[in-house]
């Protein structure tokens, strides 16, 4: 389970579809998401995608104690 309440800002988006895209992998353990059957080749390192393209990065919401909990 993850709390949907401590996405980052903006991480929602919308599809054709009547859907919400919310990204689960964003508050998930590398491990547990492999174990779901993600897509690991698709998986990259923060530092690789912040050199590779635009990005925005924003403060750690302090109530969501992951990873260091």
């Amino acid at each position: 389970m993850v709390d949907v309440t401590k996405m980052p800002e903006n991480s929602f988006g919308s599809v054709p579809t009547p859907a919400i895209v919310a990204p689960i992998e964003f508050t998930m353990k590398l491990k547990d998401y492999e174990n779901l059957g993600g897509h690991m080749a698709q998986v990259r390192q923060l530092e690789d995608m912040t050199q590779q393209r635009e990005s925005r990065i924003t403060n750690w919401n302090e109530d969501n104690p992951w990873p260091f909990a």
